[in-house]
């Protein structure tokens, strides 16, 4: 996703990026948007089944 497209607190991303060892996201890869880091647009916060995880906007995608 581009580094400065909008997004709504709330709003539901599907995740891309790469599978980690402890978090089996891609049988549901779908995030919800909570906000983005203090120092910019390159890194946003999102809810995964109840866990908050840190992660690169280049990392998800707008889903329909």
């Amino acid at each position: 996703m581009a580094k400065h497209t909008t997004l709504k607190r709330g709003q539901i991303l599907k995740y891309i990026g790469k599978r980690w060892k402890n978090l089996n996201i891609s049988n549901n890869p779908f995030v919800k948007f909570l906000g983005y880091d203090g120092s910019g647009f390159a890194d946003v916060w999102v809810e995964y089944q109840g866990r908050l995880l840190f992660i690169s906007i280049k990392e998800v995608e707008l889903a329909i």
